[in-house]
């Protein structure tokens, strides 16, 4: 029973408190800014790759015949 009672005790203490003040939603903001930095980065990566694909393939147009001296696993 002193357990039941100091649960309810407890829950009406969470409950009451203010919600603008929790410490989860601090916390959430904490996470979801991580994520977003994480997402960019990975998108910024990714841009980068294809612009330095993009590069080597002009670069192939370009110079067809100084690429046919170099084996195939260097293109």
């Amino acid at each position: 029973m002193k357990f039941v009672m100091i649960f309810l005790v407890l829950s009406l203490v969470v409950l009451m408190a203010d919600p603008g003040d929790c410490f989860f939603k601090s916390a959430w903001r904490g996470v979801k800014a991580v994520f977003k930095g994480a997402r960019a980065g990975w998108k910024a990566n990714k841009q980068q790759r294809t612009q330095e694909k993009f590069a080597r393939y002009q670069q192939q147009l370009q110079n067809p015949e100084e690429q046919e001296d170099q084996p195939q696993h260097w293109r």
